[in-house]
């Protein structure tokens, strides 16, 4: 759903819910709400009385989610082909790990579309120039999930989280953690 949608949803059952409220005040017998609805012009009681029929109808034919948004559908001429994040993923971390300075890596995948952003989060070996690496990384993932998968790349997104082996300091005492 959009947020259009969302917005008109929850301004609809914000009216609705008014509207309801008044009609079960004034059933009660509060003649306070008699009153008021008195004074209303009936003009516009059916001129919301319309737009909320109108606002119904827009969200009874409303199309709902794609059936699995884990899945990014490809529209071919012989038919759709949906292809699962996690199986994007999973490519997208096969190849990484086979690059030299991988120590340790997770993938994410968000789609847009027929296409599909990818989020590394990576420790490198000690001594490794990260730059080269995750520049490597990035072409790397993207030729093979777009070559693999037919699917649009349109951004590879890393992020350093460490390095394995890295000694920490803190106070007079060293911590060592093995990442």
């Amino acid at each position: 759903m959009h947020i259009v949608d969302r917005i008109l949803l929850g301004v609809y059952a914000l009216v609705v819910g008014v509207v309801a409220l008044f009609a079960a005040l004034w059933a009660a017998g509060w003649d306070v709400v008699a009153r008021w609805a008195a004074r209303i012009d009936p003009a516009a009681v059916l001129a919301v009385c319309i737009l909320l029929v109108v606002v119904s109808l827009r969200f009874l034919f409303l199309r709902g989610a794609p059936a699995d948004p884990a899945a990014v559908v490809l529209h071919r001429t012989e038919g759709d082909v949906s292809i699962a994040l996690q199986a994007v993923e999973q490519m997208a971390t096969r190849v990484a790990r086979q690059i030299r300075g991988v120590d340790e890596l997770t993938a994410s995948v968000r789609p847009s579309g027929e296409r599909v952003a990818i989020r590394l989060k990576v420790v490198v070996k000690p001594d490794v120039a990260v730059p080269p690496l995750t520049e490597q990384l990035q072409v790397s993932v993207r030729e093979y999930v777009e070559q693999t998968s037919g699917l649009g790349v349109s951004d590879v997104r890393v992020y350093v989280s460490g390095v394995a082996g890295e000694v920490l300091w803190k106070g007079n005492r060293d911590r060592r953690r093995v990442l």
